[in-house]
């Protein structure tokens, strides 16, 4: 089957990871597989057994699947020559807007959100990347979609022996700094654990050109892991943390919510309450049984997601719905 991928980009944000993953597993099973994306450039961070070729190309042949998840590709899949197209749907922003819009009507608007909004429009078949997602589209906009879970890399992240510090507390954090990280929250609930406990020291990897392969001793340095995002489609970040078995405080959001169960796997807190993320860290500080137990269970719960059964999901959906 020729399945070809049009993506906006090959860096390492934006559910790219999710794209090289799937692409691969299928191109090991058989399948013709390439990634369309603007410039043709292969990615420089992760090995893609995919064709890689200019986004301008896509157009010059046929194709039995085309898939996009970046909404403002739409047009290019539109366009193009194939027997199935599909949106994989990896993030809903600014979701009461989403709300109010009659899907029925195409407002002929600039902006990502009108993108979004007329890629949901247009007879794609739909998928999407979170059960949180699936149902909210379904409740509150009628939409069905189909489901599709992703997987955790567990060539690069798993438990991993780390000499620590002594007398130091490691909170690590991605340090993405743009505002719906949620980074500014992370801050603050630092400093007040820090009150109490004037030994913890927050890290950060985002921006670092860390390897890949050193990202689990990346996590594994860590004696907590927290995340403040304020929406997202898979929290990817939390799924790696709990791969690497470390404790997690994240955001009570729906990109957790396949695998952070409050209590059980994570603590989970509001999103922008820097008081509540901060009690929830002294909780894991001053409780070692309890941080033990999340992480073991986190570890166990997120090693149910894998790549090779998402892409074997994936293969199933395409065949029974190929015209």
């Amino acid at each position: 089957m020729k399945i070809s991928f049009v993506e906006p980009h090959l860096e390492l944000y934006g559910g790219i990871r999710r794209i090289l993953e799937i692409s691969n597993r299928l191109a090991a099973m058989g399948e013709d597989v390439t990634i369309y994306h603007p410039s043709g450039e292969p990615c420089a961070w992760m090995e893609t057994k995919a064709a890689v070729r200019p986004l301008q190309e896509l157009h010059q042949s046929a194709h039995d699947v085309v898939i996009f998840n970046d909404p403002p590709d739409y047009p290019h899949v539109r366009r193009a020559r194939a027997r199935l197209k599909v949106f994989y749907i990896l993030a809903l922003y600014e979701r009461e807007q989403l709300k109010r819009f009659n899907f029925k009507i195409f407002w002929p608007k600039k902006g990502r959100m009108m993108a979004l909004k007329r890629a949901l429009q247009l007879p794609f078949l739909r998928i999407s990347n979170a059960t949180w997602m699936q149902q909210y589209l379904e409740r509150e906009l009628g939409i069905e979609s189909l489901l599709l879970l992703g997987g955790i890399s567990r060539q690069f992240f798993h438990p991993v022996e780390v000499e620590k510090t002594p007398n130091r507390v490691r909170i690590l954090a991605s340090g993405d700094p743009r505002e719906r990280k949620g980074m500014d929250t992370v801050l603050e609930a630092v400093e007040i654990v820090r009150a109490r406990h004037p030994e913890v020291l927050l890290d950060t990897y985002h921006g670092l050109g860390i390897p890949q392969s050193r990202m689990a001793v990346t996590y594994c340095s860590a004696d907590i892991f927290v995340d403040a995002q304020w929406y997202a489609g898979w929290n990817n970040p939390v799924a790696e943390a709990m791969a690497c078995g470390v404790p997690v405080v994240c955001t009570d959001i729906g990109g957790v919510a396949d695998f952070a169960f409050h209590e059980k796997t994570a603590l989970l807190v509001p999103v922008r309450d820097a008081k509540a993320m901060a009690a929830a860290i002294l909780r894991l500080l001053d409780d070692p049984e309890l941080a033990n137990r999340l992480k073991n269970n986190a570890h166990k719960q997120i090693s149910k997601f894998d790549w090779d059964e998402c892409a074997r999901s994936l293969l199933g959906i395409l065949g029974d719905r190929m015209p």
